[in-house]
């Protein structure tokens, strides 16, 4: 019987060495290089309709697109962008801070608290970006770089109005 016991714990203890042998040797992704950033959308859905945001800013070939959809708080109006050609410098400022916030690894470690239960009115801010891969990874914005990229979009917003699709007054 005594024998058996050995057997047993000797197997075990491979088995636990074996796993944790195979589980050093896995590259993890976060430990994988950057897939280079093609594209950055923020939002903000409601229920009141009132106040509502949603910026995309991408890399589409050797163009910089960007589409606005925003009801400003502020403001007595909103501004709908759909593909709109703007400067490759805009691109390299939201890229700045999504570097100079740490957003891209925020965003790939980024895991979805689940509730126990669902607020219907509950205000959902969301920041999504897409990779040279395809590939695209979302989260829950994150306070410490909200109010910068929001202000960024919302004067890119403004400062291509001009090129508006569309304009409704409140």
């Amino acid at each position: 019987m005594k024998r058996m016991e050995y057997i047993i714990i000797s197997v075990a203890t491979i088995a636990i060495l074996a796993a944790i042998t195979a589980g050093c040797a896995v590259k993890t992704p976060t430990e994988s290089k950057s897939k280079g950033v093609t594209g950055v959308s923020l939002s903000q859905n409601h229920m009141n309709f009132r106040y509502y945001y949603s910026f995309y800013i991408r890399k589409d070939n050797d163009r910089i697109l960007f589409d606005a959809d925003v009801r400003f708080d502020d403001e007595p109006y909103e501004v709908i962008l759909e593909s709109c050609e703007i400067e490759k410098s805009d691109f390299s400022n939201v890229l700045s801070i999504i570097e100079k916030y740490g957003v891209e690894k925020y965003v790939s470690r980024y895991k979805k608290k689940n509730l126990p239960f669902n607020a219907a009115e509950k205000t959902t801010k969301t920041t999504t970006l897409y990779f040279s891969d395809g590939s695209d990874k979302s989260a829950d914005t994150d306070a410490e770089y909200e109010q910068e990229l929001y202000d960024f979009f919302k004067n890119l917003a403004i400062k291509y109005s001009n090129k508006v699709v569309s304009t409704n007054s409140k």
